[in-house]
Parts: structure tokens; C-alpha cells; sequence
């Protein structure tokens, strides 16, 4: 049985193939477009904090799945 919530269940994985190295910016900070494996792009609309959360996350994962 699937332990994680069923919000989490339903939600579809979206597989990163690339990050476009574009510099755009919005009223909200900076955008980010990531590239799914079947080319679909999905723009993120992330301010100071929203990235800086993002990045630690990501960090945080890879260290407790790889190692320091």
C-alpha cells in the first residue's frame, strides 16, 4: 500500500530533460523554463525566496540521496 498522501498519488511526475539557459524575468523575480523528456516545457515563476527554497530542496534530496 502507498504510504504518501493521495494528493501526492494523483500527481503526475514530470521528468526533467533540460533547464533553458534563458535569462527572462517577471514582475514576480525570475523565470525558469524546464524541459520534460517528451519536450514539453513548463515555465516556473519563482522570486528570491520561492528559488532559494527550490535550490535547498534539491540540494538537501541530493545529499541524502548521494552523500555529501
Amino acid at each position: 500500500m502507498d504510504e504518501r498522501p493521495k494528493r501526492l498519488r494523483e500527481t503526475p511526475d514530470f521528468i526533467i530533460n533540460d533547464v533553458l539557459d534563458l535569462a527572462e524575468y517577471s514582475d514576480r523575480g525570475i523565470v525558469t523554463t524546464l524541459v520534460d523528456t517528451h519536450g514539453v516545457r513548463l515555465r516556473l515563476h519563482l522570486t528570491v525566496v520561492t528559488s532559494e527554497l527550490l535550490c535547498e530542496r534539491i540540494a538537501n534530496a541530493l545529499e541524502r540521496r548521494y552523500g555529501e
